[in-house]
This record gives C-alpha cells, sequence and structure tokens, in this order.
C-alpha cells in the first residue's frame, strides 16, 4: 500500500466516523419525539444523558424531573399530538455536538377537539459518553403558536389510531398486515 493510499484510507475512515457521528445523533432526535408522541418514557428518557437539563418554557430541570412533567403535562389536556422534527443542523467537535432542529408541534384539545399548533426549534448539548450520543442539555424556543379549530376532511375514521401504549402499531415487530384476499374492497 502506498503512503497516498493509506492517507485516502485515513481520510475515508475519518469520513465514515463523521457520518456515523452525525446519523446517532440524528437518531437521539427522532427518538424524542417518537418517545414523547408514544408516550413512551423509556424511549423518551433513553433520548437523554441521566444528568442532561432540559428548559421547557417555565420547566428547568434534569432528565428525570423532565420525562414525566413533559408526559404528565400532555396527557392533562390532549388526546392527541405529533411533534414533526426537520431542519437538523449538526456540528460536531470530538465527543460534544451541538445541534439545532426545528419542530412543529400540533395537539389537540380533549374537552374541545381545539388544535394548538406551535413552531420552533430545539437547541442541544450532545454528548458521546461510553461510545453513545444523547442529550446533554436542550432547550425549547418558540418562535409562533395558533389554534384552529379540528374538522376532518371525512374518511378518517376509517383508518387506525394512534395509541400511547405498546398497542400502536409501530411496535409491532414484524410488522404484518392480513392479505387482502378476501377483503371487502370500498
Amino acid at each position: 500500500m502506498t503512503e497516498d493510499d493509506r492517507a485516502e484510507l485515513s481520510a475515508l475512515r475519518a469520513r465514515l466516523s463523521a457520518l456515523e457521528d452525525r446519523q446517532a445523533i440524528l437518531d437521539v432526535v427522532y427518538r424524542y419525539a417518537r418517545g414523547l408522541d408514544r408516550h413512551d418514557a423509556e424511549i423518551y428518557s433513553s433520548a437523554y444523558h441521566e444528568d442532561a437539563i432540559d428548559h421547557h418554557g417555565d420547566f428547568l430541570g434534569r432528565r428525570d424531573e423532565f420525562v414525566p412533567w413533559g408526559l404528565g403535562l400532555l396527557a392533562s389536556e390532549w388526546d392527541a399530538h405529533t411533534h414533526y422534527i426537520t431542519n437538523i443542523r449538526v456540528d460536531i467537535d470530538g465527543d460534544v455536538a451541538h445541534s439545532e432542529c426545528y419542530v412543529l408541534f400540533v395537539q389537540r384539545r380533549r374537552d374541545t377537539g381545539q388544535l394548538d399548533i406551535g413552531g420552533g426549534r430545539y437547541i442541544d448539548r450532545v454528548e458521546r459518553r461510553d461510545g453513545e450520543w444523547r442529550i446533554a442539555a436542550r432547550e425549547l424556543v418558540v418562535e409562533w403558536s395558533a389554534e384552529a379549530s379540528s374538522t376532518s376532511f371525512g374518511g378518517t375514521e376509517v383508518y387506525p389510531h394512534g395509541t400511547w401504549d405498546h398497542s400502536d402499531p409501530s411496535y409491532s415487530r414484524p410488522f404484518e398486515l392480513p392479505a387482502p384476499e378476501g377483503i371487502a374492497k370500498p
């Protein structure tokens, strides 16, 4: 192997390592949203290091206080919600990364069906400890919020609805559907 080959191999290894780190950080950000929207405290808390700090509005505290606070808040007034994560920017420096991602959240009020909608950004410091990337510090910056009436465009009643437990289809492993033969078509 020539010196040029060794240099090229070393550069490829560095690029692959950087891509693996970036993907692991993206997985953390997405895991947070999944755990939150499925009300799965185990998945939700796994996005954070044990000593992580989160700042959400009037809440500022550690992971083990934040997770029940967040899930309790959403269960207190809303019967459905989704968090959409987009525009993720990640700056990695060794075992520390800083990320910013945009979030769009939609929550349906249990009592009125009204939709509470908002947009903002999660500002994170993510750290790799013992080979695993997790959030060490997170702050939610809210850019806007709005209310809307909840109306159905029709036909959605025939679709499955999400649940806040392991009966939700996303937990099915392997995910399978019944054979379509013999099922009446509309």
